[in-house]
C-alpha cells in the first residue's frame, strides 16, 4: 500500500510539472505572438516618458555645463563689498550674470553669421536666421549644378569612374541639402520647441540656484532608502562619470570656441567667402572627434571651387592644416589631459557604435561614454587583481603556518 501511495505521489508530481510546463509554453507562445505589439507599446510609453522628461534633461545638461561659470562669478561676488551683507544672494546674481553673458554671446554669434551672408552689421532676427539657412541651401544647389557641369566638361572616358564620381558627388550634396533642409524645418517650426526651451530654462535656473540643496536632499534620501554598500558604489560611479563627462564636455566646448575663432579669423584674413559660417560649423563639428577638420577642409575647398579661387583655396588649406596641427598637439591635449586617456582606435570604434545607436547625439556622447566604460573596466580589473593578490597572500600564510607546525612537531 505504501508503495502504491508513493507511486501515486510521483505520478501526481510529474503531472503537475507537465501541466505547469504546458501552461508556461502556452503563455510564452502568446507573448511571442504579441511581441511586436508589446514592444511597440513599450516604445510608445518610453517615447512619452522622454517627451515629458525632455525639459528636465535639457535643464540638467544646461545646469551641468554652466555651473563652473556660475561658481566662478559667485566666488568673485562674495569678495565684493556690496555683497558682504548679502552672501546668500551671490548665487542668484551669479546665475543672472551667466545667463546675460550667454545671451550676448549667442546674439553676437548669430549677428556675425548674418554679417557673413548679408555684409551688413546688425542684430540678428528670426527672419535673418531663415535667410541664412535658405542661402545655404541655394548655395549647395548652385554648387551641385556647377560640379555636374565640370564633370561633363572633363569628358571622362571611363564610364565606371564617371559613375563613381557622380554617385559620390550626389551623395555628398544630398547630405548637405538634407542638413540644410532639416535646419530650415527646425527654424520654421520653432514654435514647437519654444515651450520646451522655456520650461528647460526655468528648471535649469532652479537647478543652478538650489543645486547644493538638491544634492543634499538626494544624498539624504539615498542614505535612508538604499544599503551602505550600494551607496558606496553609486557614489564612486557618479564621481567617475562626473570626472569623465565634465572634463571631456567642458574641454570640448572650450575647444569648439577656440576653433571657431581661429578658423573664422584665418579664413577671413585670407579672404575666403563664408569664412565665419565655415568656422562656426567646423567648431561645432569639433564636438565629434575627426569630424571638425573634415568640415573645415570640405567647406573651404567647396566655397573656393564654386568661385574658382584656387589661390585662396591652397592658402586656406595650409592655414587649416597649421590650425589643426596646433589644436591636435597643443590645445586639445591641454584641455583633455585631466579628463580622459583613450586610444584613437577605441575612439573610432566608439564613434561607430555611437552613430549606429544614437545618430549625431550618439557620436557626441560616444567618446565620454566609452571613456567611462574604460574607467569602470580598469577599476573592475584592479579590484579582481587585488582579490587574487589577497587570496595568494592568505594561501602563503596558511602554508607558512602549516610548515611552522610541522617544524614544531
Amino acid at each position: 500500500m505504501k508503495v502504491k501511495d508513493k507511486m501515486n505521489k510521483q505520478y501526481t508530481l510529474v503531472s503537475i510539472y507537465v501541466i505547469v510546463t504546458c501552461i508556461i509554453i502556452y503563455c510564452l507562445s502568446l507573448v511571442a505572438k504579441s511581441a511586436p505589439a508589446i514592444v511597440a507599446n513599450l516604445l510608445e510609453i518610453l517615447n512619452w516618458i522622454l517627451r515629458v522628461m525632455k525639459p528636465i534633461l535639457l535643464a540638467f545638461v544646461f545646469a551641468y555645463l554652466t555651473e563652473p561659470i556660475v561658481n566662478f562669478f559667485e566666488n568673485h561676488f562674495k569678495n565684493w563689498r556690496i555683497f558682504k551683507k548679502k552672501q546668500n544672494s551671490c548665487r542668484t546674481y551669479a546665475v543672472v550674470t551667466t545667463l546675460v553673458i550667454i545671451l550676448l554671446a549667442v546674439t553676437a554669434l548669430i549677428s556675425m553669421l548674418v554679417y557673413s551672408v548679408t555684409d551688413q552689421v546688425r542684430f540678428a532676427s528670426f527672419d535673418d536666421i531663415v535667410v541664412i539657412v535658405t542661402n545655404f541651401i541655394n548655395t549647395v544647389n548652385e554648387f551641385v549644378n556647377q560640379i555636374m557641369g565640370k564633370l561633363e566638361s572633363l569628358n571622362i572616358q571611363s564610364a565606371e569612374l564617371n559613375s563613381y564620381i557622380k554617385e559620390a558627388t550626389t551623395f555628398l550634396m544630398n547630405g548637405l541639402k538634407g542638413f540644410g533642409n532639416s535646419i530650415l524645418g527646425s527654424v520654421t517650426n520653432i514654435s514647437g520647441y519654444l515651450t520646451t526651451f522655456i520650461f528647460a530654462l526655468i528648471i535649469g535656473i532652479y537647478f543652478l540656484i538650489d543645486g547644493a540643496m538638491i544634492k543634499n536632499y538626494i544624498s539624504k534620501v539615498s542614505r535612508a532608502l538604499l544599503s551602505t554598500k550600494f551607496n558606496k558604489h553609486a557614489r564612486q560611479f557618479i564621481r567617475d562619470a562626473d570626472t569623465v563627462f565634465s572634463g571631456y564636455l567642458k574641454g570640448q566646448l572650450t575647444d569648439v570656441l577656440v576653433m571657431m575663432v581661429l578658423i573664422s579669423v584665418a579664413l577671413s584674413v585670407i579672404g575666403v567667402k563664408f569664412s565665419i559660417v565655415i568656422g562656426v560649423l567646423a567648431g561645432l563639428c569639433n564636438l565629434i572627434p575627426y569630424f571638425g577638420p573634415f568640415v573645415a577642409y570640405a567647406g573651404t575647398i567647396i566655397v573656393c571651387l564654386i568661385n574658382t579661387d584656387y589661390k585662396r583655396m591652397i592658402m586656406g588649406v595650409i592655414a587649416l592644416f597649421i590650425i589643426q596641427t596646433i589644436d591636435g598637439n597643443i590645445i586639445g591635449p591641454k584641455l583633455l589631459s585631466h579628463s580622459i586617456e583613450i586610444h584613437p582606435l577605441l575612439v573610432i570604434i566608439f564613434l561607430i557604435f555611437g552613430s549606429a545607436v544614437g545618430g549625431f547625439l550618439g557620436m557626441i556622447l560616444a567618446v565620454p561614454v566609452g571613456a567611462l566604460i574604460k574607467v569602470l573596466f580598469v577599476r573592475f580589473i584592479d579590484y579582481r587583481l587585488e582579490l587574487k593578490d589577497q587570496e595568494e597572500r592568505e594561501a602563503q600564510e596558511v602554508i607558512k603556518a602549516a610548515s611552522s607546525v610541522k617544524r614544531s612537531k
